[in-house]
């Protein structure tokens, strides 16, 4: 069976900044999912896609016990069969960005995002998920800022849920920054299926209702971040340096841009570690130090 595969958000849109709000109103547009225009909840792309002549319906507008209002979304993966080039599971997408499908390599992006305020520190909201065969979904969030000739990853965050949840239940996803810069834009996706680390499983149903953004009266800058450990790269390329000026014990793990843990390195107790990544191929890649306090330090670097 051939699957289509989403691996990686890219959020490209050009938006403008405004003025942080520790008390800014929910910034999610229809986000009790109440509007739908043309089969798709209003200011959200899906994955409903005419493939060579087939419909995949992968989001409809629920009207059966939504979480709050009249209606919620159901993101499903569904399998089709095309033909000649036989049965195809599309996962479920639902986001706010835009959802381009390449059917001659099996692949897909999402592109694009909406204006953002101020630093928020959790995406929150309420889901239920019936999966099949052991299948997982995704909940996600991006934020950037424009530098002025592309987009710089401010924070991400996103969570696989896997528990058959029959009933609503909340969801928190904590977003981790990569610098504490305020950003302009966000992108919010929704994934029916684990395509992180397989391929969609058909009829593995999620949906969200009612979802909303928290803020912290306490600055980004000042939670998960100590003076005496630094982490960086080296000036030739080839390693990670991680400074710790009281020989803190430490753990280091790199991810791929798309969320993929590629290593895990513990610390050598010193001032001063060493993580050799000149067997990393080219490509951007995000860096993690984990010290006691449950306190975290995130940069990103690449590899030309």
């Amino acid at each position: 069976m051939r699957k289509i595969t989403h691996c990686i958000i890219i959020i490209s849109l050009i938006l403008l900044s405004t003025a942080n709000s520790m008390l800014a109103q929910n910034q999610i547009p229809n986000a009790d999912f109440e509007s739908w225009t043309a089969g798709a909840p209003t200011y959200w792309d899906t994955s409903n896609e005419n493939i060579l002549g087939t419909d995949f319906v992968c989001v409809t507008k629920d009207m059966n016990s939504p979480y709050s209002g009249t209606a919620s979304a159901k993101v499903q993966s569904v399998t089709q069969n095309i033909f000649i080039i036989g049965p195809i599971t599309m996962p479920g997408i639902l986001t706010l960005g835009d959802v381009i499908i390449d059917i001659t390599n099996a692949t897909g992006t999402v592109e694009g995002g909406v204006p953002v305020t101020g630093q928020p520190k959790y995406l929150k909201g309420n889901y239920k998920y019936q999966p099949v065969n052991g299948d997982s979904c995704i909940m996600g969030i991006g934020l950037t800022k424009w530098n002025g000739t592309s987009r710089d990853t401010i924070a991400y965050a996103y969570k696989s849920f896997g528990d058959v949840i029959t009933s609503w239940q909340e969801f928190s996803i904590p977003i981790e920054y990569v610098t504490w810069t305020t950003p302009d834009s966000m992108n919010i996706m929704f994934v029916s299926s684990n395509i992180l680390f397989g391929a969609p499983v058909g009829g593995s149903a999620l949906w969200v209702d009612s979802l909303w953004l928290e803020y912290s009266q306490v600055a980004v800058h000042e939670i998960g971040y100590r003076k005496d450990v630094y982490l960086s790269e080296s000036n030739d390329g080839n390693s990670l340096v991680v400074f710790s000026g009281n020989a803190i014990p430490v753990k280091i793990e790199i991810f791929s841009i798309n969320g993929h843990i590629l290593q895990s390195v513990e610390g050598t107790g010193s001032n001063t570690t060493l993580i050799n990544i000149s067997n990393l191929p080219k490509g951007i890649y995000l860096a993690r130090v984990l010290m006691p306090g449950n306190k975290s330090q995130t940069i990103k670097f690449s590899r030309l």
